[in-house]
């Protein structure tokens, strides 16, 4: 080995056939390349000799890794070499050259892979822990055990809640392939993510987050996508006000102490508890009046586009909008109902709608 680069010697069970498909096809290298708990969600693939391809690695913690180049040298089943760039904001690194050599042993295949033009020893010494894993990865698949193509992220929760849908809607949102784990607060499967047994949890791999809010802002800085998050400091502040007033304020009197007393009734020989609703009610137009301003002649609470803000309102007003009294509270704000009416149309919306009681 000489300096600033690195040589990996190793025996697949596998003929080089299959091992020079593994590097040149483009559902082959999705289901092993990268390290260790890494997927490959998008991945673009020209194997000839001068051909570019492209490889998008998400980690199990959901950050994203771009690596490019162009095929050098294809000779089947015997040699492949390509060049390695990564590319961070679409702005080129220093390019390395990878070459791979495949020999038959009977049956078996001794793959030799040089990878040379590092920078530094550090660089060479991370990209050699990273092959050690890929190609790990690689003996999985050779042996029928492929990993996912898509980044294997689960929401642990109760689809009717509405902070468990505010969490969906912004995977939906981000482009985020995920799985719905559907749970009761305080059941096993959730506290075992969360001791105190409150929903949503977040999985990805071995991370694990609980507070939806911890959640959410993970899930917007981690991952591709459009931002949920304002560009400006000032509406950033904006948005952040807003999660925590209707954290604070909007949930309690719109579903505990008012679509909830419809729902589990505790009030006089089990009927809805008038007092308490009506209380809640007076609160709720206060509350929706104090929105309605906020909107404006606006489609989102804050500036031009939509927010995490706009998000966490959307799963309380759709449960108002509902039901025969909210639907009436609801009807004097305007705003509001346009706004809601502008998230509804959105895929995030339509594709996480609850359940019935």
């Amino acid at each position: 080995m000489t300096t600033h680069s690195l040589t990996l010697n190793c025996i697949f069970d596998a003929p080089t056939e299959k091992l020079y498909s593994a590097f040149t096809s483009k559902h082959a290298i999705q289901s092993w390349f990268g390290p260790e708990g890494f997927t490959i969600p998008h991945a673009e693939v020209e194997a000839w000799p001068g051909g570019n391809y492209r490889y998008e690695m998400h980690s199990p913690t959901g950050s994203v890794h771009i690596v490019v180049g162009k095929f050098r040298e294809l000779v089947p089943y015997e040699k492949i070499s390509f060049t390695w760039c990564w590319l961070t904001n679409d702005v080129r690194g220093q390019e390395s050259l990878v070459t791979v050599h495949l020999s038959d042993r009977a049956g078996r295949t001794a793959l030799t892979l040089g990878h040379t033009g590092f920078a530094s020893d550090e660089e060479r010494n991370s990209h050699q822990g990273g092959w050690t894993s890929t190609f790990e990865s690689l003996s999985q698949m050779l042996a029928g055990h492929p990993q996912p193509v898509e980044s294997r992220i689960t929401v642990v929760g109760n689809p009717l809640s509405t902070y468990v849908r505010w969490v969906r809607m912004a995977l939906i949102e981000k482009g985020i392939s995920y799985a719905l784990d559907p749970q009761e607060p305080h059941s096993k499967a959730v506290k075992a993510l969360n001791p105190l047994g409150k929903i949503p949890a977040f999985r990805a791999g071995d991370f694990v987050l609980v507070e939806s809010s911890a959640i959410l802002r993970y899930i917007d800085e981690a991952f591709p996508g459009p931002n949920l998050m304002p560009d400006t400091a000032a509406e950033r502040a904006k948005v952040e006000q807003w999660i925590s007033s209707i954290n604070c304020y909007c949930y309690d009197p719109m579903i505990r102490r008012f679509l909830l007393q419809f729902i589990f009734p505790q009030g006089p020989e089990g009927t809805p508890d008038r007092e308490v609703i009506d209380v809640a009610i007076d609160e709720m137009k206060k509350l929706l009046a104090m929105i309605d301003s906020a909107y404006g002649a606006r489609d989102f609470l804050v500036g031009d586009q939509l927010s995490l803000a706009d998000l966490e309102l959307a799963p309380l007003i759709a449960y108002l909008a509902g039901h025969p009294e909210g639907k009436d509270v609801l009807a004097p704000f305007a705003n509001v109902m346009r706004g809601h009416a502008t998230i509804s149309r959105r895929a995030s919306f339509a594709q996480t709608i609850p359940p019935a009681f």
